[in-house]
């Protein structure tokens, strides 16, 4: 069963990598038709509700992408940590 270890992490670190680069290359969140209506508008109150929102939405984002990489480089450790305890039997 340990033999399957070693293999499983580097897939799981690959399927981790793919999905972070992929969602790096699409665009982060942006202010939206309302957001920029409510400046135009003055409504101050809907203006930094929506801000607020948007800034959780790009922080959230950012820290997704820290968590793929950084999940896939401890992933990627743990597969050669565990690489040469392989029972050869």
């Amino acid at each position: 069963m340990t033999r399957f270890l070693s293999p499983l992490c580097l897939l799981l670190a690959l399927a981790m990598v793919i999905a972070g680069f992929a969602l790096w290359s699409v665009d982060a969140p942006e202010a939206g038709i309302e957001l920029h209506r409510a400046r135009v508008v003055g409504d101050d109150s809907s203006t930094e509700a929506m801000e607020a929102k948007l800034a959780q939405r790009q922080t959230a984002r950012k820290a997704l992408l820290v968590c793929l990489f950084g999940g896939s480089a401890a992933m990627t450790l743990a597969a050669f940590a565990t690489l040469g305890r392989s029972d050869p039997s």
